[in-house]
């Protein structure tokens, strides 16, 4: 096997924006009263990966926050927009992977679960607009992540065979839908998930990625 196509996720693998995410949450439901603390640490760490809007039933049932997900979801993005704005910095090894994918020939697209508007801002402020080949975000399909609508769309826009692609991800979520999607999964660990079952390969950071990792992927196949 061969390998066409990488897909990234966004969120805690290309930009460290889960702090973030975090902020603007507690902010929201502080709204009305509440507090993510009140939410058990599972039900919060089911959250990484996965699509704001998917996020926004669990909480607005959770907290019986007494309005509908998609008004929490609209609210939250005006608030987690304006601390974007502060700026976000790219993880370690983003470049450096962008830069060998290319040497090898591989398409690139970025497979993110948020909205369209906040992940084309964040690559543009990361300097890494037109950088990729594809974007997907959460609005360019009907289920999120851990079903792999997403990946699956992202092969198809780069033109690769779905068994042919690399998926890079941080969540357990996002490693699930790359696995339903029949790719090769590369995980790397972020301080937010403590789940990567399913993964092909863990590693600590984009860095870490290079040619031998790469055949030995594509010589056992997913």
């Amino acid at each position: 096997m061969s390998f066409e196509a990488a897909l990234y996720d966004l969120d805690g693998l290309i930009v460290d924006s889960e702090p973030v995410h975090g902020i603007a949450s507690e902010k929201t439901v502080n709204v009305y009263g509440r507090s993510m603390e009140e939410l058990s640490g599972e039900v919060r760490r089911s959250f990484y990966g996965k699509r704001v809007i998917d996020v926004a039933a669990l909480v607005v049932d959770s907290l019986e926050l007494g309005i509908t997900p998609r008004r929490w979801a609209q609210e939250r993005h005006e608030i987690f927009m304006a601390l974007v704005e502060q700026g976000v910095e790219l993880m370690p090894g983003v470049r450096q992977s962008l830069a060998l994918f290319r040497e090898l020939g591989l398409k690139t697209a970025v497979v993110s679960s948020g909205i369209s508007g906040y992940v084309n801002r964040l690559l543009e402020l990361t300097g890494l607009a037109g950088e990729f080949d594809s974007v997907v975000t959460g609005d360019d399909v009907s289920v999120g992540k851990p079903e792999p609508e997403c990946f699956l769309l992202g092969a198809s826009r780069v033109g690769a065979a779905p068994a042919n692609c690399i998926v890079l991800e941080d969540a357990w979520a996002g490693i699930q839908a790359g696995r339903a999607a029949g790719m090769t999964v590369i995980a790397v660990r972020n301080r937010f998930n403590r789940n990567y079952d399913g993964a092909h390969a863990l590693l600590g950071s984009l860095a870490e990625i290079d040619r031998p990792l790469l055949a030995g992927l594509a010589e056992n196949g997913n």
